[in-house]
């Protein structure tokens, strides 16, 4: 604990190696959570560093009182991943008012993580955005219709395609 504090303080000083240090840290986990957001490889990483670039850039702003470093890291990556999909210009979708909600048996959640992008491959980056923060990351659609500036139909519009595009999927090769 003592170390990653003192990395921190290291890092608010500009210091490039202690800032190469906390990007190797927690590069695994935000890679992964970039890879949710975007299908392409090299547009992850893009995200990636962008995220990690504000989080050197706001450090000072870290509260350690608030809570664990690596949550606030998390979360900046994740608005960072959020507003480059915020910026895309999307075709405009009809809204529908079909109750969306996470089911018990969540087949995500049975799936291996290399299944998982396989399938989120499969959809458009804004229904691949709504489907992580929801059946992923477990945010309500309330939350996700606010952090994607999106009416709260979008947002279940969005998780609607997830299950028309995924189901035959799923059905075909992973309940059998």
């Amino acid at each position: 604990m003592e170390d990653l504090q003192q990395l921190v303080r290291e890092c608010l000083t500009n210091n490039r190696r202690s800032q190469e240090k906390l990007y190797r840290k927690f590069y695994p986990a935000l890679f992964l959570l970039c890879r949710k957001f975007f299908s392409q490889h090299e547009e992850a990483v893009e995200v990636l560093n962008d995220g990690m670039l504000q989080v050197f850039t706001q450090l000072g702003k870290y509260d350690a009182t608030k809570g664990e470093l690596f949550n606030w890291i998390y979360t900046v990556v994740r608005n960072t991943a959020l507003d480059r999909i915020r910026r895309r210009k999307w075709p405009p979708h009809n809204e529908i008012d079909e109750e969306a909600g996470a089911t018990q048996n969540n087949i995500m959640s049975k799936l291996d993580w290399e299944d998982i992008y396989k399938l989120l491959d499969a959809l458009p980056p804004a229904t691949r955005a709504v489907c992580s923060l929801f059946y992923l990351e477990g945010f309500p659609v309330k939350d996700i219709a606010e952090m994607m500036q999106q009416s709260q139909g979008t947002v279940k519009w969005h998780l609607s395609e997830t299950r028309n595009k995924l189901k035959p999927i799923l059905e075909k090769y992973y309940l059998k």
